[in-house]
């Protein structure tokens, strides 16, 4: 494993990286305009292989067909249409290095979307969540031939797609590491945001819908649904919860009715529970749902229980040499790690024994609003972060 030491020469040569990446600016701001304004809505396009049409992401082909352009060894896409580009390593025999980036964005607004530069600023729809992370991603083969990088492991480059268009999609994530030709011997997942993030661990997660719907000719059940929902989320909110392990309800959305003089015939909560512990989430999934019954069978209504996303706690651990070398490659680029538990796909990769961890490429705001930003210095120290994280990687900064 390389040390951030002075006889490494690491920390100068990825400050020198910083430098060096922001003489390459008209090639980064393309990519991630080029790659932004392209919908990350599912489309339709002709199979290479077969006669026939095929629907996959717009953005996905867009991304497999730009890294061909920018020089990777060869681009493929899995079974679910991902686009994974290779970029051959020195040593065959050594197992490769991943880096992804999910390539949806949470905010798609109606129409064409355009993105802008104001000074240092980029602007746009879906920048932070997740264009400027896939664009980063994008980038490696062409940073890595003008930089005359050439690592021992080889390294897939992939977009994930489909993973936000629906809360229960984020499963794809599992369905993609199944489908891979050689499992990784360590990946790195790209964010958009926030430059210094660290994710080394999970939290426990439920993320489900409570939809309350009136029961036609039950005998004095409530008209009105949002009563219901009201209810419910008091009795939610009246749990008692530890503090060790600490766990949370919230409850992030409410809908229902359709019109201001007339009982709305149904209603929906969107809750997440979590927990740093699988046991105490466990228990707080079965008191939710004793809550649901109580409700169901007491009011007379039907409630469904509707779970989009279930994810556990894994740790890859702050001691494992490769938490140890990203905490490094920050320290040589002056950057605070901001270490919390993610929510999201890397829970997928620490289940399956990948040492893996979750990093944010640049500084921005509004992450899904239509003015979403991101300052193109901070990319440019974010993308010299990861380069100098897989620089790490390759000289054995795994091996825990």
């Amino acid at each position: 494993m390389l040390k951030n030491s002075g006889k490494s020469g690491l920390p100068d040569r990825i400050r020198a990286l910083e430098a060096s990446l922001a003489s390459m600016k008209e090639l980064l701001i393309g990519n991630v305009v080029l790659l932004g304004e392209v919908p990350s809505s599912a489309g339709t396009w002709q199979s290479d292989d077969e006669m026939s049409s095929v629907d996959y992401s717009v953005r996905a082909r867009f991304f497999a067909d730009r890294m061909n352009e920018l020089g990777v060894d060869e681009c493929t896409t899995d079974p679910l249409g991902n686009p994974i580009g290779i970029i051959k390593g020195t040593d065959p025999s050594r197992p490769p290095i991943l880096v992804c980036a999910e390539l949806d964005s949470l905010y798609t607004p109606p129409g064409d979307i355009h993105y802008a530069i104001d000074g240092d600023s980029i602007v746009g729809p879906g920048l932070m969540d997740n264009a400027i992370g896939a664009a980063a991603v994008m980038s490696l083969p062409d940073i890595f031939r003008r930089e005359g990088i050439a690592l021992k492991s080889t390294v897939m480059l992939a977009g994930v797609a489909n993973t936000m268009r629906d809360g229960k999609n984020l499963v794809l994530v599992d369905r993609f590491l199944g489908s891979l030709s050689a499992t990784p011997y360590a990946a790195l997942i790209v964010k958009g945001g926030e430059l210094g993030r660290l994710n080394y661990f999970s939290e426990a997660v439920v993320r489900a819908d409570i939809i309350c719907e009136r029961r036609p000719g039950s005998h004095g059940a409530p008209s009105n649904m949002i009563i219901i929902a009201n209810e419910i989320m008091d009795r939610l909110l009246s749990l008692e919860l530890p503090q060790k392990p600490e766990t949370t309800v919230n409850i992030g959305m409410i809908r229902g009715g359709y019109k201001y003089g007339s009982p709305a015939t149904t209603s929906r909560i969107g809750i997440e529970l979590r927990s740093t512990s699988n046991e105490a989430l466990g228990s707080l999934s079965a008191k939710v749902a004793s809550i649901l019954d109580l409700v169901r069978y007491e009011r007379r209504v039907d409630v469904e229980y509707d779970v989009a996303a279930e994810l556990g706690a894994e740790s890859l651990g702050w001691t494992h040499p490769l938490t140890k070398a990203a905490v490094e490659v920050f320290g040589a680029l002056d950057l605070e790690p901001a270490v919390y538990p993610s929510v999201s796909e890397l829970y997928y990769f620490l289940k399956r024994g990948i040492p893996s961890i979750t990093i944010g490429v640049a500084n921005g705001s509004d992450y899904h609003q239509e003015g979403s930003n991101a300052s193109l210095r901070s990319l440019y120290k974010g993308l010299a972060q990861l380069v100098g994280i897989m620089l790490e990687m390759d000289e054995d900064a795994c091996d825990a």
